[in-house]
């Protein structure tokens, strides 16, 4: 596979952050919804919408997603005082260091292949971050494969072309759910009946603590649905990635 490095643009980094938001709407509950990133959004907005965590821990992230040698102490004085620092001054920073790759085709039977150069970057990719590629292959269904790499495969379609990919469709198990269902509903009760000094508050607090055992262990287990629209295999998705590069003009 021909790979040249090139550069992002602060804007491309912008479109990143704000894919990985999208899909992150979807699969965690105290995620805002529907709130606007813009170059203008304080690093604390950031950090309240997206459920992110402290700076002191964002920055190893931010370093290992975009595949940087950042220290700890240059990536404070761009995330920190958090309510001055923006999302501009992150993609500034991100898009002056970070190294963008660009897929050039590969020959296959003697002819320009786009889609064989995009496969073998997004399974490279996914074995970078330490995933099990063994049952990745173009004609694999996609659902399988999010419910196995989680949030790792969405990250790395999003930073390879950060507007292929529509909201996912994800629907929770049945022990995460009913687990949070019972922590919420009670978690009240208990503290209403410990006000109240009722010996019933035992009983509900230990309702409550089912309940997180439940939401803990349902957040172990797959999902009962993570799919997306018109987006049924590997190979599916490699060609919407291949048509909005082409259209772009990236490949």
């Amino acid at each position: 596979m021909k790979t040249e490095i090139g550069k992002y643009q602060p804007s491309e980094i912008l479109q990143i952050i704000e894919a990985n938001y999208l899909q992150h709407q979807q699969l965690d509950d105290i995620v805002l919804k529907g709130q606007g990133l813009t170059l203008k959004t304080t690093i604390l907005d950031w950090r309240d919408i997206c459920d992110l965590v402290d700076t002191t821990e964002l920055w190893k992230y931010l370093d290992q997603y975009f595949h940087m040698a950042g220290d700890r102490e240059l990536w404070m004085t761009i995330l920190e005082p958090q309510d001055e620092k923006t999302l501009g001054d992150l993609c500034n920073f991100i898009a002056d260091n970070a190294e963008k790759e660009i897929i050039r085709p590969i020959k296959l039977f003697g002819n320009d292949c786009n889609t064989a150069a995009i496969f073998k970057s997004l399974k490279r990719r996914l074995e970078d971050r330490g995933m099990d590629v063994s049952d990745f292959k173009p004609s694999s269904r996609l659902e399988p494969l999010v419910k196995k790499y989680k949030s790792v495969l969405i990250e790395e379609i999003n930073q390879l072309a950060p507007t292929v990919l529509p909201p996912i469709d994800y629907k929770t198990n049945c022990v995460y759910k009913w687990g949070l269902r019972l922590l919420l509903t009670f978690i009240f009760a208990t503290v209403f009946l410990g006000y109240r000094k009722s010996n019933w508050g035992w009983a509900t607090a230990g309702i409550c603590l089912i309940g997180y055992v439940m939401t803990w262990l349902g957040a172990w287990l797959d999902p009962k649905q993570a799919s997306f629209k018109n987006i049924n295999t590997v190979a599916d998705l490699v060609r919407k990635i291949d048509q909005r590069k082409l259209a772009s003009g990236n490949l």
